[in-house]
């Protein structure tokens, strides 16, 4: 048998890739479909930017420090300073107690606006009281105390009146507005205690003689 030299033996190997490309139209592609493959959609998703309009992710939202605390029944915000021992003593104040357990009696909405009304008085005195004796112990920065409180004192009508108007009509909106004007005292109130309480940390609240 007459040996075939090197050269025909590789033009015959072409010869029959070459006629099995034909019969096999896929062969050789399979570099080229595993390249162009879309990726996973898990990997596309977290890359694809988000629809425009749609809402940022749960943990993205900033945090609102002032948002009721669980366990608090939604009735009282928590109220955060520069002073988490004070911050302490105000979440134990009594008088937050004493409105969660009357808020509990309530029965109608026309109850809730008194029972809000009623403490919005309470955290007014609050008020008053904290800064006599704010005034009275801080001798040094006494004229800075009593301008910031005539500076609140001369805007509450107008912040009263702009959480009316904004609240709307109707028993819920009376209610709503009743609650927010608790909390504009009761947030006033807070920030007169929270100077006091750098004078004196063993404040009482007034309330508790009352």
């Amino acid at each position: 048998m007459k040996k075939r030299s090197v050269t025909q033996r590789l033009l015959a190997a072409l010869a029959l890739c070459f006629c099995l490309s034909l019969l096999l139209p896929g062969c050789g592609k399979r570099e080229e479909a595993v390249s162009s493959a879309p990726v996973s959609s898990q990997s596309s998703l977290s890359q694809a930017p988000a629809p425009e309009g749609s809402a940022p992710e749960a943990d993205s939202q900033p945090e609102n420090i002032n948002a009721p605390e669980e366990g608090q029944s939604g009735l009282v915000i928590d109220i955060e300073t520069d002073s988490p021992e004070f911050d302490e003593k105000f979440k134990d104040n009594p008088i937050d107690k004493a409105y969660i357990a009357d808020s509990i009696e309530a029965v109608s909405n026309v109850e809730m606006v008194e029972l809000c009304d009623k403490y919005a008085q309470i955290w007014e005195n609050e008020i008053n009281v904290g800064m006599e004796k704010l005034l009275a112990l801080a001798t040094d920065d006494k004229e800075l105390y009593q301008k910031q409180q005539e500076d609140w004192e001369t805007g509450k009508q107008e912040s009263l009146q702009r959480i009316n108007d904004q609240a709307g009509e109707g028993s819920l909106a009376a209610v709503s507005a009743a609650s927010e004007r608790m909390d504009f005292y009761r947030t006033r109130a807070n920030q007169v205690l929270r100077e006091l309480y750098s004078y004196d940390p063993d404040y009482a609240y007034a309330f508790v003689n009352s």
